[in-house]
């Protein structure tokens, strides 16, 4: 048990570090390729932050255990939109947009978070379930690049950084794939030691884990003033969350729910940081650091609230 807790403990560390090295890169990839700050942001930055999830979700579907991903991935989205959002805004500042049309583009997006939910209310996702988020998070993404307006300064790199870029995010890639392989095999050998169901482990342990990329990207792009990247890796990170990785596991394995009372709590908790973070956003003030202790203190309650029905 204490050497299957150390290794997972280490895989999770790798899994966090090749993530982190996997966003730093693909940000230098996306500014040589001249993608605008916004479609990097919506696409790049946010499918590369969500890898981590894709890659513990596809793999947990390979290994019969799908409810891992679901755990893992509304776990994820959970602590995006609270503990994420809310320490890198307690880091950097404040966001506030001043203008309505961004505020309407950049917000109601999040509500995708929501199909997960309503598509797994009879008990599962099924193939036909994934089928129907891969094609949601085919058309939403494709209208990304028609928002041209809301682009910011590129960052300048040079032939010399993009090949080195490529390089350390392949590297960062692997190391992805391979610890992530290991890490939903020590998951479940944890949960089965400590009695504790997989899906609990997914929710807290390996959904924190994963959203750490987020963490670093978005806290580093705030303090560089690219307040529409980090918003669109946010937004991007949880669509691609909620469509593209459970839509895939579906595909490969359908996912049952495996408890109702988990489920409902995480449900109840995505529907309240979405609406209250939506709420902060579109406000005249914006996400204030006050606002941001709110969304961090939520995120507390529903550490505890998921820990008492374990």
């Amino acid at each position: 048990m204490d050497i299957d807790l150390l290794i997972f403990t280490f895989l999770l560390l790798v899994l966090i570090s090749s993530g982190i090295i996997t966003t730093r890169y693909v940000s230098k990839i996306s500014s040589y390729l001249k993608l605008g700050h916004f479609a990097a942001g919506f696409i790049i930055i946010a499918i590369a932050t969500s890898i981590p999830e894709l890659v513990v979700g596809v793999t947990s579907a390979l290994e019969g255990i799908p409810e891992l991903s679901l755990g893992n991935i509304l776990g994820s989205n959970v602590v995006n939109l609270s503990l994420i959002i809310g320490t890198a805004v307690l880091i950097a500042g404040e966001i506030n947009f001043k203008e309505n049309k961004i505020k309407k583009e950049l917000t109601y997006p999040f509500f995708l978070a929501l199909l997960p939910i309503l598509l797994a209310l009879d008990g599962m996702l099924s193939r036909w379930d994934g089928i129907v988020l891969i094609i949601i998070f085919l058309a939403y993404f494709s209208l990304v690049f028609r928002h041209s307006e809301f682009e910011e300064e590129e960052e300048v790199v040079t032939r010399t950084q993009f090949i080195k870029s490529i390089l350390f995010f392949t590297l960062g890639l692997l190391a992805l794939l391979v610890s992530a392989r290991y890490l939903v095999d020590y998951a479940s050998l944890i949960a089965v030691d400590l009695g504790i169901p997989v899906f609990f482990i997914g929710i807290i342990v390996v959904s924190f884990g994963t959203s750490l990329p987020e963490l670093a990207f978005e806290t580093i792009s705030m303090l560089h003033g690219y307040k529409i990247l980090a918003i669109g890796d946010l937004m991007g990170s949880t669509v691609a969350n909620s469509t593209l990785i459970l839509g895939a596991v579906s595909i490969i394995s359908p996912v049952l729910v495996p408890d109702f009372t988990e489920f409902e709590i995480v449900a109840v908790f995505l529907i309240l940081l979405i609406s209250i973070f939506i709420l902060f956003l579109r406000s005249k003030t914006g996400l204030t650091r006050f606002r941001a202790l709110i969304l961090i203190l939520i995120y507390l309650i529903f550490l505890l609230l998921t820990g008492f029905t374990m």
